[in-house]
Formats: structure tokens, sequence, C-alpha cells
């Protein structure tokens, strides 16, 4: 729900009847780079579910460096059913040195794409979600097509638990596995506290994820601020 639905499940976009502002930092241990970003999501004021999302990326060792921007829509069809529609633009480039010391650019992606999810609670607890991320290929490691399914579960309406995979079908020869998990704690029926993790079975890639809210309204807005750290095996 919330803002982390902009990035793979645009369908959540209608949960929770709120509005919330996120400031974003991301840092990547790998490269030593950092990126900058904002959400902005309202469930509240229609009955449609809207969102945007933006990220700068600043170079970092290898010279990455470029924009990520999002946009999402969700209808709910009833309290049970839901869907969603995304689209994405995206452009990255890399600075490389060659050996005779010139400064090249690399284009890593450029394009638009979109992504699409389903979701469906059969019970008020449980949630089960079904979606296609960048189904519009950029042929781009830095954009993979996935597929996957996700089901999280809610506990006394104070902790929800998650479980998410989604398969990399345009990367690779051979599909990769992308697993997942987190939990969320509601803090006062108000502020949400996020954990996260996830694994990437093909580039054995760990990413371990935190957010922290700062309640600005007990009613309808919060600014959080979150911090993910990545680690890849030697």
């Amino acid at each position: 729900m919330s803002t982390s639905a902009l990035a793979y499940n645009p369908a959540a976009l209608v949960l929770g009847k709120l509005y919330h502002l996120e400031g974003v930092v991301d840092y990547s241990s790998s490269y030593s780079g950092a990126a900058l970003g904002a959400a902005v999501v309202d469930s509240a004021t229609s009955r449609i579910g809207a969102g945007i999302a933006f990220r700068g990326f600043l170079s970092g060792d290898v010279g990455v460096a470029g924009i990520d921007g999002r946009a999402g829509l969700a209808f709910p069809f009833s309290e049970q059913v839901s869907i969603g529609l995304g689209g994405r633009y995206l452009s990255l480039d890399a600075d490389n040195v060659t050996a005779a010391g010139r400064s090249t650019e690399t284009r890593l992606v450029k394009g638009f794409t979109m992504d699409a999810s389903l979701r469906i609670a059969p019970i008020p607890a449980l949630a089960i979600e079904a979606m296609a991320v960048n189904f519009i290929d950029l042929d781009s490691p830095y954009a993979p097509v996935y597929l996957g399914g996700s089901v999280a579960y809610t506990a006394a309406s104070i902790a929800t638990f998650g479980l998410d995979t989604l398969v990399d079908i345009s990367t690779f020869d051979t599909a990769g596995v992308l697993i997942g998990g987190g939990v969320e704690f509601l803090i006062a029926q108000v502020a949400p506290i996020r954990l996260g993790y996830s694994f990437d079975t093909k580039r054995e890639l760990h990413t371990l994820s935190l957010a922290t809210p700062i309640a600005r309204s007990a009613s309808i807005s919060r600014f959080s601020s979150s911090c993910r750290m990545i680690r890849t095996r030697a």
C-alpha cells in the first residue's frame, strides 16, 4: 500500500484511504552511489487511487546517473478486488574511462514502460496479488520484465506480513527469481515502520530496506525517510 505500491503493485494504491508524502534516500555499497527521490500517493480524495514518484541517481564509482519517474492509478471494483496500471520513464547513463584516458558515456537504459497488477482479498486480513512489471520490454537489465505474485496477511490491524516472488523473464537465458519478504508495524494506527529483505538468485544480490515515518498529521498525511543497503557476494 501507500508509496511502495508504485514500484511493483499499482492495484494496492487504493488501500488505506490516505494521503502520503515520502522522501527517499537509497545507497548502494556495490558502487558507492546514491539516489534521492520523493513520492506522493492519494487514496483519500476519490475512489480511484493515484500516485507519482521520482528519483534522481547520483554518480558513484562507475559514474551511473539518471532519472526514474513513475505514475500509477488503481480502480476498486469492490472491497475485495482492484486493478492497477502504472507508467514508468527511466533514463540511466554510465561514464567510462578508456585505457587511453578518454571519457565515454554508455546508455544503460532509456524509455517508457508499464506495470499492471490485480489484487484480490478473499477475507479482510488476507490479500493475494498478481503483477506484471516493466511489461514493455526495454531490452535492458536495468528494467527487467517481471511476472510474479505476492501474499500479505494483516494481524489485528497492527502488523502486516508479506511474501513476494518475481520471475525475471528478460535478462538472462533462463528465468531468474527474486524472492522477498517484509513486515510493517502500524504505530497508533497512524505511522508505519517497514522492514524488508529480498534476494536475487541470478545476481546473488541481497537487499535490506528500512523505512521510518514521522507523522505530520494524525488524519491523512506523513513524511518519511528510508534507507536501503545492497550487498553482493564478492
